[in-house]
């Protein structure tokens, strides 16, 4: 379904609705935390209302249960590398804590990320390109080393650089400068610019034939990923943030200055520097900039901004043991 019917839709929904109505009443003297809280408790419906359909259609329906059952689906979003760090999960389950809280008042029991959901605080941004040299790896790890570059070059996420028609691809992108990329969610179609270095990653992958050749077979998927998240790790990459190059790559490109989690500005220098760089005034800076984050969120098949956040913006790491990451 088309994104926006989906939240056209889950706005008409009396669970949304009733959520909406007790969120605006709760923090009727906060407006930003309301629109934040508002903005989670719809993320929530549309994918309590996609899983459960009618079944869930009270707040008194909503239980502790549903809460980490949405957590667990999270950390499974996590794992798929449609988020680069486990920050904006961990924040929605607090936004859907906060809401429970103000609904239900002392006798909602707080869902735990982490003991109830498996999610824990992990974020392995790269600070560099990884190199995918593949001397001594098994033939497993080869091929991931190949969907590192295709994911780096492409912004694509796993799944869609495994069922990428690869000289279909490069043909494409030679012909018109831009790849047709399908969303392994929805099945949408977006179109991803064809630069140099995916020409050059489409290239290496049909050489070497190994996409198309030694695609993992369904009971083998869980194995496939386990290997490819291991050469990540010892390549300085992660196959949860694979397209954080891509993310960089294309934000210096268009604005001309590395993103603030390279360049490690604070948001308002940033923002001073884009100004200053462009010659536009501090406001134009920051429409720009928000401009430019919109055009990549649309390239990479994300919806808003929010998860661009922890690929550009420097944050607070928190450095988890890699045999810690690896149990996620």
């Amino acid at each position: 379904m088309d994104k926006t019917l989906q939240r056209h839709r889950t706005r008409r929904h009396p669970l949304y609705k009733e959520g909406v109505s007790q969120i605006a009443h709760a923090y009727s003297e906060d407006p930003k935390k309301q629109r934040h809280l508002l903005g989670q408790w719809l993320k929530f419906c549309i994918w309590s209302i996609s899983q459960d359909g009618d079944r869930l259609d009270t707040l008194e329906s909503v239980t502790r249960e549903h809460i980490i059952r949405y957590g667990r689906y999270l950390k499974a979003e996590f794992l798929n590398g449609n988020y680069a760090s486990t920050a904006a999960p961990l924040g929605y389950l607090s936004a859907l804590n906060t809401i429970m809280k103000a609904i239900r008042g002392d006798t909602w029991q707080s869902v735990s990320p982490r003991q109830d959901c498996g999610l824990i605080a992990v974020s392995c941004i790269p600070k560099r390109k990884p190199a995918l040299g593949q001397d001594g790896l098994p033939d497993l790890a080869e091929l991931a080393g190949y969907l590192l570059a295709l994911q780096a070059a492409l912004g694509v996420d796993l799944r869609e650089a495994l069922s990428l028609d690869l000289k279909q691809a490069l043909t494409e992108g030679r012909r018109t400068g831009f790849v047709t990329v399908a969303s392994w969610r929805s099945g949408t179609r977006r179109k991803v610019p064809c630069r140099p270095i995916a020409v050059q990653a489409l290239g290496q992958a049909i050489a070497a034939r190994r996409l198309q050749k030694r695609l993992p077979k369904p009971m083998a998927y869980d194995d496939f990923v386990a290997a490819h998240r291991k050469l990540a790790a010892r390549t300085g990459y992660s196959i949860n943030t694979a397209r954080g190059v891509y993310v960089r790559e294309r934000y210096q490109e268009l604005t001309g200055l590395p993103a603030p989690v390279v360049s490690g500005l604070a948001q308002a220098a940033h923002r001073q520097a884009l100004a200053d760089h462009t010659g536009k005034t501090l406001s134009e800076a920051k429409s720009w900039d928000k401009h430019t984050r919109h055009r990549i969120a649309k390239e990479i098949g994300v919806l808003g901004i929010e998860p661009l956040n922890a690929y550009l913006d420097p944050r607070v790491q928190t450095h988890t043991p890699l045999a810690e990451q690896e149990t996620l």
